[in-house]
């Protein structure tokens, strides 16, 4: 399994990298700073691509790293409760019973 994972991971390099190549032309893009002022600035369009592309991977990323530690903290707590709970019943299980007591039976 580890070559077939090392194969397409090479493959898939092939591809980007050749995506690279064809489109290293210039485009310009405007966007406006703080002061709401437009600004124009020219960069090649695989940067523009594969800038919104990681950004989107790490933002993807960090909300995954934050669900798992919000399910490993659920988990802690449920495995406390249920230590919890074990514990009782275990003390539970070792209390002493008291005698039932047999129903006197008298016929009428």
């Amino acid at each position: 399994m580890p070559a077939i994972k090392f194969i397409l991971s090479i493959l898939l390099l092939i591809v980007i990298a050749s995506f690279a190549v064809k489109n290293m032309g210039s485009v310009e893009i405007s966007y406006y700073d703080f002061k709401f002022q437009l600004h124009s600035i020219e960069l090649p369009l695989m940067v523009v691509v594969v800038i919104p592309l990681i950004l989107g991977f790490l933002i993807a990323w960090f909300m995954g790293v934050f669900d798992r530690f919000k399910l490993n903290s659920t988990i802690r707590k449920q495995n406390k409760s249920i230590s919890s709970m074990e514990e009782e019943l275990e003390r539970l299980k070792n209390t002493p019973q008291l005698p039932v007591q047999a129903e006197s039976s008298t016929d009428s």
